[in-house]
């Protein structure tokens, strides 16, 4: 990411990157959450102190086999879910129907879900034998151009189901890899050619798997989750006259029959009751905003304008 920022605390959609995650985790009802967390590891502690979640370190960032050690010790189930931190559009019904699938699979100790790309750039490779079982994972600095032409790749999820036989193997992983680090995609080719071994849950979902590791890969969730907050507010009876030019973060509240006109901006915390017209050029932040209201090119920020009341074009309202 090519910045100071731990890359989990970067923000889109108003919340960060580790946030819009566990917001998917937290309806599975999971037994305990665990982040593994290294650099800058007090800041992201500190960020999540809303959330239920345990903590381990990774003092040293020696790849993600080591970083699944270093939960070893909270690790108190038979049977725990993997989800790399990067992953803001991952959704809780993606990953219940995959959770279902693997505990479905009763003598498989990994299950792994993968996704087909067309561009599969920067992700590791499934690697199939003849009667389509997954033989093992290669990572993209350890591919043969042959193998980067792979299509089908690694989503990062892993739902691991023996935890002996886990520790044992990864206890044995060596770093022989173009990165010197010790991956937890070792662990497929390890168990593939077991009676229990390895069972892999193919998504038609590339989108939905995107890891955020560029500013790029940022840009393009943010716009992915603003267009799915503008679906949200049409089944919820908004109208949006111009999405593509129109944001509204995740936590934001807008009741129905009310209007949102191009060039808006809605962040944070913010309600708008019902048959308000909001914009155009208008930015609200932590605002609440009442019924019937209108608003147009105006600057809202932590104010509450009540119902019935026109905001005069050019205004700027604060906190009151």
């Amino acid at each position: 990411m090519k910045s100071s920022t731990p890359k989990v605390l970067h923000e889109i959609g108003g919340r960060t990157l580790i946030e819009h995650l566990l917001g998917s985790i937290d309806p599975l009802e999971l037994t305990r959450v665990i982040l593994v967390i290294g650099y800058k590891e007090k800041l992201v502690r500190d960020s999540l102190s809303g959330w239920e979640v345990d903590f381990s370190v990774q003092e040293e960032q020696r790849g993600t086999a080591h970083a699944l050690q270093q939960a070893k010790g909270k690790l108190e189930s038979d049977s725990f879910l993997v989800v790399p931190g990067d992953l803001p559009l991952v959704t809780s019904s993606s990953l219940k129907e995959f959770i279902k699938f693997g505990t479905e699979k009763q003598d498989t100790i990994i299950s792994l879900l993968t996704v087909r790309r067309e561009d599969p750039g920067g992700y590791g490779r499934i690697k199939r034998d003849e009667a389509g079982n997954v033989r093992e994972i290669i990572e993209e600095q350890d591919a043969t151009e042959e193998e980067k032409k792979i299509k089908e790749v690694n989503a990062g999820i892993y739902l691991l189901q023996n935890r002996k036989e886990i520790w044992r193997e990864l206890s044995s992983i060596d770093s022989a890899n173009a990165q010197g680090e010790f991956y937890l995609t070792d662990l497929i080719k390890r168990f593939s050619g077991r009676k229990e071994g390895v069972a892999a849950f193919k998504t038609n979902d590339p989108e939905e798997l995107i890891g955020v590791n560029t500013r790029k890969d940022l840009s393009f969730a943010g716009k992915v989750l603003n267009r799915r907050k503008m679906n949200s507010l049409f089944a919820s009876g908004v109208t949006v006259i111009d999405p593509e030019s129109t944001i509204v973060e995740s936590q934001v509240e807008i009741e129905r029959d009310s209007v949102i006109a191009p060039f808006t901006t809605i962040r944070g915390n913010t309600t708008i009751g019902p048959n308000s017209r909001i914009g155009p050029n208008v930015e609200i932040v932590d605002g609440r905003i009442g019924a019937d209201v209108e608003i147009s090119h105006a600057v809202v920020k932590g104010a509450t304008v009540r119902d019935n009341r026109t905001v005069e074009p050019f205004s700027i309202l604060g906190s009151n």
